[in-house]
């Protein structure tokens, strides 16, 4: 005997109707409803909307800035890895840049929370970081010694499906302990209209000429969707002494933390591999009154 089934039901039992709905969801939402039943989880993945909608799958090969949305999640997780949209309107050039604090990143709240966070099937690691994706990853490394001022350009290859938070978070690992003990590190996100691009960088002193690398670094973020800016002193301490007078920094500490949490889960760092395409120096002697 042939039993009608109540019309929620029915239409429940389309795809569409089901996949509306969930369009309807947060992502934290959205993500959660996937373990709820095959009914949900099955359209959850397979849908391309929705996969969008979670950016797991790019939105679209147009990455210009006018159109970026941060991937939300994201954004709270690894607050300062996010650059501040306020800093883009900002009539001071040099305060249009925010260094990185590992310590508002979310996994910094516990060990635990790290542990959960660094597992290598964690969902996060496989996000776009926003829409419309980053393809195209630069990093640029200034340095102040004794000499003067020197810089270094990298870029690595272009990512193809957008860049992956899990990618971005281990180029951040990948970098060394002094330079999260005494250096800037900033995320700026350029292209046609950068972000957080001051337009020029202050030189340690004024006998210093900065023409040349002000020039490189403009060139550069109107080049690059994402670059990584890593600034750094050298220094007559050893990070790595046992000194009595030598202090940790809060962002180190992290960092240390996480490298340890690394070790502990059996994980290894993927490094995002850069190739090395301009240099240049400006030095104290070649200065003239």
């Amino acid at each position: 005997m042939h039993t009608q089934h109540p019309a929620q039901t029915r239409a429940l039992a389309m795809p569409e109707i089901v996949i509306s709905i969930l369009h309807q969801m947060d992502m934290r939402t959205l993500i959660a409803a996937q373990r709820v039943c095959h009914t949900w989880a099955d359209p959850i993945r397979t849908s391309r909307s929705l996969q969008k909608a979670l950016f797991f799958i790019p939105a679209s090969e147009n990455s210009g800035t006018d159109t970026r949305v941060y991937n939300p999640m994201l954004a709270q997780a690894f607050k300062s890895a996010f650059p501040s949209k306020d800093l883009q309107n900002s009539s001071n050039a040099g305060a249009r840049i925010e260094d990185i604090k590992l310590a508002e990143f979310d996994l910094a709240k516990s060990p635990a929370k790290m542990e959960i966070y660094l597992r290598p099937e964690a969902s996060w690691r496989r996000m776009l970081t926003q829409q419309p994706p980053v393809f195209t990853v630069g990093r640029f490394r200034k340095g102040i010694g004794q000499m003067g001022l020197s810089w270094y350009q990298q870029k690595a290859a272009r990512q193809d499906e957008g860049l992956r938070m899990g990618t971005l978070f281990e180029l951040l690992v990948q970098l060394k302990c002094y330079e999260w003990h005494s250096g800037f590190i900033a995320i700026c996100l350029g292209g046609a209209e950068p972000l957080n691009t001051p337009l020029n960088i202050e030189g340690p002193a004024q006998r210093l000429f900065t023409n040349e690398i002000n020039n490189d670094w403009r060139v550069m973020t109107a080049n690059f969707d994402l670059v990584l800016m890593t600034s750094s002193m050298s220094t007559c301490m050893d990070p790595d002494s046992d000194g009595s007078d030598y202090t940790k920094s809060i962002g180190e500490a992290v960092w240390e933390k996480i490298c340890e949490t690394y070790c502990k889960l059996g994980l290894t760092v993927t490094e995002l591999k850069m190739e090395d395409y301009n240099e240049g120096s400006a030095l104290w002697y070649a200065w003239v009154y």
